[in-house]
């Protein structure tokens, strides 16, 4: 396996963020790690979300961002592993680099919990 190393970093403003949609949080960070990183591609894209489908109802995220940032087409996953969603991403996006599959990939994690939605059954939805 290659040597892998993160090369950039992105983090917006937490909080309630009512003003924003889910594509927005995760396209402002994306687009920080990016500059941050000098690169001008990514070849492919994990984004870490436990329940995008409860929260907002969009399961298929990882294509939907991929679009949204103008990347696509690349392979564009969402990585789910509850709490520990954005830290599965980076490990995916580490084992893609490591192979040899790509070069450059983007890892990133994003939650939108919106009004409406019953958020103790969503949070719930991550125990047995």
């Amino acid at each position: 396996m290659r040597e892998v190393a993160i090369i950039g970093v992105g983090m917006n403003k937490w909080g309630e963020l009512w003003e924003k949609s889910i594509n927005d949080i995760f396209v402002e960070a994306a687009l920080e790690a990016i500059d941050d990183a000098g690169v001008d591609h990514v070849e492919s894209m994990y984004v870490g979300c436990m329940s995008s489908g409860l929260f907002v109802g969009q399961e298929h995220i990882g294509a939907l961002l991929a679009d949204y940032l103008g990347v696509a087409p690349i392979p564009s996953l969402r990585v789910e592993s509850a709490c520990a969603s954005g830290g599965a991403a980076v490990r995916q996006a580490f084992i893609d680099v490591a192979s040899g599959v790509s070069d450059v990939a983007l890892a990133g994690g994003v939650e939108k919990m919106t009004e409406g939605v019953d958020v103790t059954y969503a949070l719930g939805t991550a125990s047995d």
